[in-house]
């Protein structure tokens, strides 16, 4: 239940946080393909996380969840996110799961990503850490080369560093995931 809870805290930081980013879009685009990817990870908590994160799914433009247009969500093979926008308020202890299908809650990811900025919780046997990067608010460490290209339909991560909110410990994240 607490993952649930921390991944919940994750999507409603990054909503609120982002959600004073100008709105100029008449329409928001929301995407969903055949997601595919690797992001390798260098640190020392990768003793304990692992050292690849193998995408399953992800969702572009989803200012619903997220509170910009130009980010994308990433979760694990065996996950699935919902196409619908949410229907429960962010504060329900259910709404993570009435939009994110996962097969391993103990073991799993959700990545929000956008151009200048990271928000992650990484499970492990049930264990959560969450990272952050932001070079557009300047809130946390800068991320470092984060291309995120709609047009292309692919995102390439390159040195990009995180920070762990708890332990400040950082993680280096490399690799390309396509959508």
């Amino acid at each position: 239940m607490k993952t649930i809870y921390t991944i919940l805290t994750m999507l409603s930081v990054m909503f609120l946080s982002i959600n004073c980013d100008n709105d100029n879009s008449s329409e928001e685009e929301i995407a969903s393909t055949d997601a595919r990817g690797v992001i390798t990870l260098s640190g020392e908590d990768t003793t304990e996380i692992g050292t690849q994160l193998e995408v399953g799914d992800i969702n572009y433009g989803r200012k619903d969840l997220t509170g910009l247009d130009e980010t994308i969500i990433i979760v694990p093979k065996g996950a699935k996110i919902s196409e619908d926008a949410p229907d429960l308020p962010l504060n329900d202890p259910d709404y993570v799961e009435s939009i994110i299908s996962f097969e391993d809650i103990e073991n799993t990811f959700v990545i929000v990503l956008g151009q200048e900025l990271i928000s992650m919780v990484i499970v492990v046997n049930g264990i959560e850490r969450r990272y952050i990067c932001d070079s557009l608010f300047e809130t946390s460490i800068a991320c470092g080369s984060i291309v995120l290209d709609a047009e292309a339909k692919k995102s390439v991560l390159s040195n990009v560093t995180v920070k762990n909110v708890e332990t400040g410990t950082i993680l280096t994240m490399n690799g390309t995931v396509n959508w």
